[in-house]
Parts: structure tokens; C-alpha cells; sequence
């Protein structure tokens, strides 16, 4: 069997209940998000730095592999639980309370181990500290995510995932701004902050769902279980589609593109110039992207985005023309634009209802891989 029939295999989905845009819940789930964007940018500058200065750099690439392995297998082990606790009486708040929470509380406690100073107690417990969070960090996400399909009907699922993407994708763009701040407040007030963000977007995600009952979770979830069935293998081929891309733009072309462009670099952005100029094309490209999707299909979109994506990434890679490749990293921001916001939507169209918070799971996970993968082998 091909990838189009496998992608195309169970992938109708049958009418939810919701019968108009929450955007009440989606705004809050957009705030989730940020703060979580936030935090890793944070996590990303600081946590070096931190490892340096508490004499912990033997323990760098120790960090590397257990955050991977965290952003690969967790959300899964996540969406597990959230199903368990649906199954059982409806309540997937607490797997979100519960990892929220203790977010919050290891930013306040690493805040205060920064503060403190590298005494050696502490540079025994921080690497402990960091590996839950990363772990914490991962818990809350995808069944956050997963409660999309309450919050809007089936076919306004591009137009809110595109608001989603276009937050968070500006967010990415800008990440030397935030770097900059991050610099600027330090370590102990930036964890300070990473936990209040996550406390106050928390507190206004939960708010704005508590009109979601547990019975109508059960109800919009499980009660659908009989009528989709799930597809993992689609969901796990565009998860990694989508994962390679993000690595290749995140990861792997910084470096490249300062090479290979020069006379545009900036003393802010550095090499990831081009790197935010594509997240920053792709975020405002995100509204026309779910127009796009609405008339040609989620199936069409994922499939002529990766194609076009694949073509860019290898012009980008081994084209030798400057204008040549700036051409084709606006083509890839307007590909990666169309891939982020169906990946998504295709994803929950393509998973039993009984399973969805693991699937969900499995999607971040997968998609998580390729980024790993990367950071690994570009470890220095």
C-alpha cells in the first residue's frame, strides 16, 4: 500500500457535537502554547549556561539524550494516562492540573537553586531538577492539545489551528528578541517567569474549559469511539514529515544559511537571520494556509506541502546562488505554513476517539524525533 492510501485510509470523521468556534478556548489554548514556546527558548539559552557555570558541563550531553528521549516517549506515556482517566470517570483535567503544577513548581524550585549558587548540593540535585521538568513539561501538553476537537467543529479545525500556529510560530521568530530579554532578566528571574507564565496560562486554560463538563469529555470522546477508527500509521508519517522540516528549518539551517548568506546576517538574529524570516513567512502565511485547506483538502495540502518543502530543503542545501536560496526559503516558510497548519487537523481526524489523547501523544512524539535526532548528532 502506498502513503496516499494509507493516508487516506479512515480518514473521515464523524460529526462531534461542538457546533461552533469556542474562541474563548482557543485563545486560551493559544496562550498555553506561547508560554510553553517561551519556556523552551528560556530552558534552550539558560540551561547551558546554568551547566557551565555549576562546573556540570561533563553532564552536557547526558542533557541532550534525556531530553529527547523525554520529548519522544512522554507525551505518548501521557496520552495513555489521559485516556485511563477519561475511560475511568472523565477527567482529563487532572493529567493537565497535575503536569502544569509541577512545571511550575521545578521552574520556582531551579530558580531558587540558581539563586543559591554551585554549592555541591545543589550541583547534585539541579540535573536531577532539569530532567523533571523536562519531564513535567511534557506531560500537560499534548492532552491539552488534544481537547482541540471540543473547543471547534471538524471543518473549522484548519482556521483554529492556524491562529495556534501563527502564535507560536511568531514566537519561534522571534526567539533571539526573547533570548535577548532572557539575557537581560537572568537566570533566577527567568525561571521566576517560566513558572508564572505557565501558573497564569494554566489558570485561564482551565477557566475557560470549565464549561466543558467531564460528561460532555466522555460524551464528545469516548462516545464517538465506535465510529472513527485510529490510523497510527498516518499519523505517525506525518508526524515525522512534519518533524524532519522543523528540524531542518530549527536546527540545521541556521548554521548553513549564515554560511551561506553573509551579507545579510544580523548582530540580533545571527544565523538564524533566514531561520526566523521562515518561521516569521510561515506564521502570517498560517490564515491564508487554513483558506488553502478548506478548498483543496487536508489529504492535498499534507501532501503537495511536504513535496514543496522537500524541493526547497534540497535547492537550499545545495544551491550555490544567494537569491536562489532566498527565493526558496520564502517557498519553504509558505510550504511549512501549509504543512503545520494541517498536520495537526489531519492528525485528530485519524484517531478513534477512545485514543485520542495517546495519539496526540504519539504525533508530538514522532514529530519530536527528528528534532532529537538532529540535536544529537550537532552536539559539540
Amino acid at each position: 500500500m502506498d502513503t496516499i492510501s494509507i493516508i487516506q485510509t479512515n480518514s473521515v470523521q464523524e460529526d462531534t457535537p461542538v457546533t461552533r468556534i469556542n474562541w474563548a478556548q482557543i485563545w486560551s489554548l493559544a496562550g498555553l502554547n506561547a508560554a510553553v514556546v517561551i519556556s523552551w527558548i528560556a530552558y534552550h539559552n539558560y540551561q547551558p549556561k546554568v551547566v557551565q557555570g555549576f562546573g556540570l558541563k561533563e553532564l552536557s550531553f547526558f542533557l541532550v539524550v534525556a531530553q529527547a528521549l523525554v520529548l519522544v516517549a512522554i507525551p505518548p506515556i501521557a496520552g495513555i494516562i489521559g485516556d485511563y482517566m477519561i475511560k475511568k470517570n472523565g477527567k482529563r483535567f487532572i493529567v493537565f492540573t497535575v503536569g502544569a503544577g509541577v512545571t511550575a513548581m521545578v521552574f520556582m524550585a531551579v530558580a531558587s537553586l540558581v539563586q543559591v549558587g554551585p554549592t555541591p548540593e545543589v550541583k547534585m540535585v539541579l540535573p536531577i531538577m532539569i530532567v523533571i521538568w523536562l519531564i513535567s513539561m511534557n506531560i500537560f501538553h499534548s492532552p491539552a492539545n488534544s481537547m482541540l476537537d471540543l473547543f471547534a467543529p471538524s471543518a473549522d479545525l484548519p482556521i483554529v489551528m492556524a491562529v495556534i500556529t501563527m502564535t507560536t510560530e511568531l514566537l519561534y521568530a522571534l526567539e533571539p528578541i526573547v533570548v535577548a530579554l532572557v539575557d537581560f532578566l537572568g537566570g533566577t528571574l527567568t525561571f521566576v517567569t517560566g513558572g508564572v507564565l505557565l501558573i497564569v496560562s494554566g489558570f485561564f486554560f482551565l477557566r475557560a474549559t470549565r464549561s466543558i463538563s467531564n460528561e460532555a469529555i466522555a460524551k464528545g470522546h469516548v462516545g464517538l469511539g465506535t465510529q472513527r477508527k485510529n490510523n497510527y500509521v498516518s499519523v505517525i508519517l506525518v508526524a515525522l514529515t512534519f518533524g524532519v522540516v522543523t528540524a531542518f528549518i530549527m536546527e540545521h539551517f541556521p548554521s548553513i544559511l549564515a554560511e551561506r548568506l553573509p551579507s545579510y546576517k544580523s548582530d540580533l538574529f545571527g544565523g538564524n537571520y533566514f531561520s526566523s524570516l521562515i518561521l516569521g513567512v510561515a506564521a502570517l502565511m498560517a490564515i491564508p494556509a487554513s483558506k488553502l485547506i478548506d478548498k483543496i483538502g487536508l489529504i492535498q495540502s499534507i501532501v503537495v506541502s511536504t513535496v514543496v518543502a522537500a524541493l526547497s530543503i534540497i535547492v537550499i542545501l545545495f544551491g550555490q546562488n544567494q537569491n536562489l536560496t532566498i527565493i526558496m526559503c520564502v517557498i519553504l516558510a509558505c510550504a511549512y505554513s501549509l504543512l503545520s497548519v494541517s498536520s495537526f487537523p489531519f492528525t485528530l481526524r485519524n484517531l478513534s476517539a477512545r485514543n485520542i489523547t495517546f495519539g496526540v501523544g504519539l504525533f508530538y512524539g514522532f514529530h519530536e524525533l527528528a528534532s532529537g535526532l538532529f540535536t544529537i548528532m550537532l552536539f559539540k
